[in-house]
């Protein structure tokens, strides 16, 4: 495994990167057979930490600077990640979903997937996936996501925000745990919260306190789910 990454962060860091069909080093192959060990073993690591312990072994040698190479090695081999499970037969739009968020533990990537695979063909899901798109839409400038509960005066919004911290409860350890289809199946209980939500409310309410509240409600929403994914991105999948 190390020989591979050495061979890969190598050329890398000299500007020797593979172009169209030109990979003369075999860095495909060695990246395949990188993400094949880590797989089939098992390995829980940090991709982002090996190389840059790889990089760093180069020292001066390195003709472009290291971050960059640490840049182009990561997105590369997630290229290759995604490649090889699309050619599985795994829609791009889940692997896409989970490596969008974060790609660092291959491990742990492929489990979500699964997991997103797993409850997919659901219809709280593809309900759910839409939702979510939509939430993602309009809290795409919010970054904040301290919600005052004394804010919330509408029916729906304090159910939604009830539900949301008893499923945050439920599901949070299962996560944690990478028993990622068990925390989906409890997010799933968001669906119709979520769906009554949109239809009662206006996020965007007139008063700055109120509608700052409910985008905050949402992120919140938003940063459980994406724990696992991004479920706008399997929308396609469910429809």
């Amino acid at each position: 495994m190390a020989d591979r990454l050495d061979s890969i962060t190598g050329c890398f860091g000299i500007g020797q990167i593979p172009t169209g069909t030109a990979d003369p080093f075999g860095l495909r192959r060695l990246s395949l057979g990188l993400l094949h060990i880590i797989n089939t073993m098992g390995f829980r690591l940090s991709l982002a930490e090996f190389v840059d312990e790889a990089l760093s072994l180069y020292g001066d040698k390195l003709t472009i600077p290291q971050a960059d190479a640490r840049r182009n090695v990561l997105e590369f081999i997630k290229g290759r990640f995604s490649n090889d499970l699309t050619g599985q037969g795994i829609p791009a739009e889940a692997v896409e979903a989970v490596t969008s968020i974060s790609f660092d533990d291959p491990v742990d990537c492929r489990r979500k997937i699964n997991a997103l695979m797993a409850i997919s063909g659901q219809e709280a899901f593809t309900v759910l996936a839409g939702s979510f798109k939509r939430v993602i839409n309009i809290i795409k400038d919010n970054s904040e996501a301290a919600v005052q509960p004394k804010l919330l005066s509408e029916p729906a919004e304090q159910k939604l925000h009830e539900a949301y911290l008893a499923v945050s409860r439920e599901a949070t350890p299962l996560l944690e745990a990478g028993d990622y289809e068990k925390g989906l199946e409890v997010i799933l209980k968001m669906k119709e919260p979520v769906d009554t939500f949109f239809e009662e409310v206006m996020v965007m309410a007139e008063d700055e306190k109120v509608r700052a509240n409910r985008l905050n409600l949402l992120t919140a929403i938003a940063r459980l789910f994406l724990r696992v994914g991004d479920f706008s991105k399997m929308n396609a999948i469910s429809q």
